[in-house]
C-alpha cells in the first residue's frame, strides 16, 4: 500500500496538533467469467477496489480512524460505476480495538473462514462454510451499522460485534496460534434460521502444504464443511484446492481447483474452476495490488 502524508492548512496553522495521516490502497482485477447455465455464460469480470483510510493520535496515543471504500464491479453485460461504502470508525490503543459502523463482523473475520478461496473472482465462494450468514463488512453498501471490540495479545486474539441490520446479531470468535497453525471458534445469537449458529476452523502447514478445515452449523442445524489445501510448485505459483459438503444446498457437494502465478510487483495471473452445488464456474484474468 502507498501512503500519502497529508497536512493540511489548518492542521499546520494550529501549534500542537499532528498531523493527519491518509493512505490509499487496493487492487485491480479484470478478466473472463464462465458460469454454466447464466446469460451470457461467458462474460467480462472487473473490479476496482480503493481503500481510504483516515487516522490521528491523541497526546495519550489512542489513535483514532475511520475507512471508507471505493469500488466498481462489473454489471454483466455492463462496466460497473464506481461508488462509495458506508465508513467504519475505530479506536485502538495497545493490542485493543473498538469499532463502529460498517464494522467487519466477529464470524466473517476469523482466521482460516476464506481458506480455499480460488479464482479471480472467488466463484461462487462455497468453501466459506458460513455461507455470509453472519455480520459482514460492506464494501458498496450501508453494512450493518454495528459495534465490535477486538482484542489481541500474543497468540491469543478475541473479537465480540453486534450489527443490526433487521435482523439482530451478537457474533463473538476466539483463536490460538501455536507451532505455526492456528485454531478458532465462533458463536452467533441471532433468530435468522440460515444464519450460522457457531464455526470452527483450523489451518496450518505440513511441510511445504498448507492445510485448512472449516466446520459451521446454521439455525435449522445444517452443517456445511470445507476441507481446503495449497502448495507452491516452484518461486511464483501456487495451486490450491477446496472439498465443501454443505446440508443446506440441494446439490450438497462443492470443490475446486485454481492456480495463481505471481508476475512480480504485486501482479498475478489468476483463474480457477469449481462445481458449485451443480453449477460450473471458471475464471482467468489478471490481479494487481496498489
Amino acid at each position: 500500500m502507498k501512503k500519502v502524508l497529508f497536512a493540511s492548512t489548518a492542521l499546520i496553522a494550529t501549534a500542537g496538533v499532528a498531523a493527519a495521516d491518509v493512505s490509499f490502497g487496493g487492487y485491480g482485477r479484470f478478466g473472463v467469467l464462465y458460469i454454466d447455465g447464466a446469460t451470457p455464460e461467458t462474460r467480462l469480470e472487473s473490479r476496482f477496489r480503493m481503500n481510504i483510510d483516515a487516522s490521528t493520535e491523541s497526546d495519550g496515543g489512542v489513535k483514532f480512524g475511520a475507512r471508507v471504500r471505493m469500488q466498481a464491479d462489473d454489471a454483466g453485460t455492463a462496466a460497473g460505476v464506481a461508488g462509495l461504502n458506508a465508513p467504519r470508525f475505530y479506536l485502538t490503543t495497545g493490542g485493543l480495538t473498538v469499532a463502529a459502523g460498517n464494522i467487519l463482523g466477529a464470524l466473517d473475520s476469523m482466521p482460516g473462514l476464506y481458506a480455499g478461496s480460488i479464482g479471480l473472482s472467488g466463484l461462487g465462494y462455497s468453501n466459506v462454510v458460513t455461507n455470509f450468514g453472519s455480520v459482514t463488512y460492506s464494501s458498496t453498501g450501508a453494512g450493518n451499522n454495528g459495534v465490535e471490540v477486538i482484542y489481541s495479545s500474543g497468540a491469543f486474539g478475541a473479537h465480540l460485534s453486534y450489527g443490526d441490520s433487521v435482523i439482530d446479531r451478537t457474533e463473538v470468535a476466539v483463536s490460538y496460534s501455536m507451532n505455526g497453525w492456528t485454531v478458532a471458534a465462533g458463536f452467533q445469537d441471532s433468530n435468522a434460521a440460515s444464519y450460522a449458529e457457531w464455526v470452527l476452523t483450523a489451518g496450518g502447514k505440513v511441510g511445504n502444504v498448507g492445510l485448512g478445515l472449516a466446520v459451521a452449523q446454521d439455525n435449522n442445524s445444517n452443517t456445511s464443511a470445507t476441507l481446503s489445501a495449497s502448495f507452491a510448485v516452484g518461486a511464483a505459483t501456487t495451486v490450491s484446492a477446496y472439498v465443501a459438503s454443505d446440508e443446506a444446498q440441494a446439490t450438497k457437494e462443492a470443490y475446486g481447483i485454481g492456480v495463481s502465478h505471481s508476475l512480480g510487483g504485486g501482479v498475478s495471473i489468476v483463474g480457477g474452476v469449481v462445481d458449485t452445488h451443480g453449477t460450473t464456474r471458471a475464471d482467468l484474468g489478471v490481479k494487481f495490488n496498489f
